[in-house]
This record gives C-alpha cells, sequence and structure tokens, in this order.
C-alpha cells in the first residue's frame, strides 16, 4: 500500500465537500446550486460546463490510470484539453472585441517555439514541467492547472468554498442578524483566519440564541434599523449597562465584530 491510498477517493471526496456546501447553503437559507456557479467553476477548473455538471451530480470523475503508458497517455491529453480551453476562454482585448492569442504571441512572450506551442495544442507533444509553468503564467492561472485531474481540479476549488469562502458569507450573515452595519472579512495567506472564522461561527449563533430568548417579541434586524432611524437598535430585555451605556450583549457583539474584522 502506497501513500495515495491512505487518501480518501476523488468521488468521496467530492461527496464529503458537497454535504458542507449543503450544511452551508441550509445555513444561509439558499441551496447548493445556488452556491455553486457552473460556469465560474468551469473557468477556475478547466472542466467543461457539462461535466461540471455531471460531477456535481454524482458521476464519478476520471481518474489517471497507473498503467505508465496509459498515463502517459492520458497526461498528454488532459494537456491539451486545458491549453486549448485557457485559449478558448482567456481573450486578449482588441479594437473589434475578444479574440484568443495567437501562436506567435504565445510564443514570444513564453519563449517557447510558435511549432512547439502548436504541437502541445495539438495534441502531438506533451508538455515537460517548464513549458506547462510558462503557459500557466502566461494565461494567469495557477501553477498545475493544465495537469491535474477533473477530481482533483474540483476539489480544489470546492475546499476553498468550504473552507474560505463559505465560511466568511456565514460569518457576514450572522453579524448582519447581530445589527453589524458593515463588515470586512479578509484573510492572510495562511488561512489561519478563516480557521478562526469557523471556529467562531458557533459562539455567534449561541449571542443570537440568547438574544432572541431574551426578547423574542423583538423585530428583525431589518425592522430594528428602521425604527431606530438606521442605528444598530437594542433587541434585549433589561439588560445591564455598561460604563459608556452600552448594553452587555451590545458590547460582546461589537467585540464579536471586531474579531473578525481581520487584517491581511
Amino acid at each position: 500500500m502506497n501513500a495515495a491510498d491512505h487518501h480518501p477517493a476523488p468521488a468521496h471526496e467530492i461527496a464529503r465537500l458537497l454535504d458542507d456546501v449543503d450544511a452551508y447553503a441550509r445555513r444561509l437559507g439558499t441551496s447548493r446550486g445556488r452556491l455553486l456557479d457552473v460556469t465560474l467553476i468551469s473557468r477556475a477548473t478547466g472542466i467543461e460546463p457539462p461535466r461540471v455538471r455531471a460531477l456535481l451530480a454524482g458521476e464519478p470523475p476520471e481518474e489517471e490510470p497507473r498503467e505508465k503508458y496509459a498515463r502517459e497517455s492520458f497526461r498528454k491529453a488532459l494537456f491539451q484539453q486545458r491549453l486549448r480551453f485557457l485559449q478558448r476562454t482567456r481573450l486578449k482585448e482588441t479594437a473589434t472585441g475578444q479574440e484568443p492569442y495567437g501562436l506567435r504571441e504565445i510564443s514570444r512572450a513564453t519563449g517557447i517555439s510558435a511549432q512547439h506551442v502548436s504541437n502541445l495544442i495539438n495534441g502531438e507533444r506533451g508538455a515537460n514541467h517548464d513549458h506547462a509553468a510558462r503557459l500557466e503564467l502566461f494565461f494567469r492561472v495557477p501553477e498545475g492547472f493544465c495537469s491535474r485531474t477533473e477530481g482533483a481540479a474540483l476539489i480544489a476549488y470546492l475546499r476553498r468554498m468550504v473552507n474560505e469562502d463559505l465560511p466568511k458569507l456565514a460569518t457576514r450573515a450572522v453579524l448582519q442578524e447581530l445589527g453589524a452595519r458593515s463588515v470586512a472579512l479578509r484573510s492572510t495567506r495562511d488561512g489561519a483566519q478563516i480557521d478562526t472564522l469557523r471556529d467562531l461561527l458557533p459562539a455567534l449563533d449561541e449571542v443570537v440564541r440568547l438574544m432572541q430568548e431574551r426578547n423574542p417579541d423583538a423585530p428583525g434586524p431589518a425592522a430594528s434599523r428602521r425604527a431606530s432611524g438606521g442605528r444598530r437598535a437594542t433587541r434585549v430585555a433589561a439588560p445591564a449597562r455598561g460604563p459608556a451605556g452600552d448594553t452587555a450583549d451590545q458590547r460582546v457583539t461589537d467585540t464579536l465584530v471586531t474579531c473578525v474584522v481581520l487584517n491581511r
């Protein structure tokens, strides 16, 4: 058994991540379909839209063959497919609109001969790591874009959604429910703040629950703000006052808001 055998199969990992997306969708009062834009996923992964739909519907992703020669052929075909995808979707602006980059333009920018670029696009040659990196840089996509299998590409996209984008969206929603008038959520490259957001969500839920228990008849956040002329309204029953006249619950809310305004 090798190290790869310890990792979950791509189909199982995709299903697990989609379950997480569904959980966020329920939390946000929406659906998986509204959170997962097929066009955006296709552009980010290089997978054609019909295939994206099939994978999201549960069809197993195509995996790299184990046999050496079959694997080499698979990788060459995959690179050709992704490179054609980039040439078709990453267009240059011209006086008359958008159009694909020509072979000579790609050659001049990457230092790869026009003939070799043509061979790569037509699947007549395989790309080495250096050429792949140059072409990915030219088309402004992440390194590895042209070599990731569809399973790996979709998993990377879904992980980013589940681990970064959706926690931000959920945190913003609950802070607005608590009365925050504006929320700025930014994360650092190491993702530490995103972990903080995921850990913080249960605490924010608890604050919402306690405030609703103390004053179950209070209007919702939007109604409270309208009633107060746009100012943040207190929605708790006879709370203790702090030294500056703020309620204890309001100070907790403001502290939580401060905690999740994360600077780069």
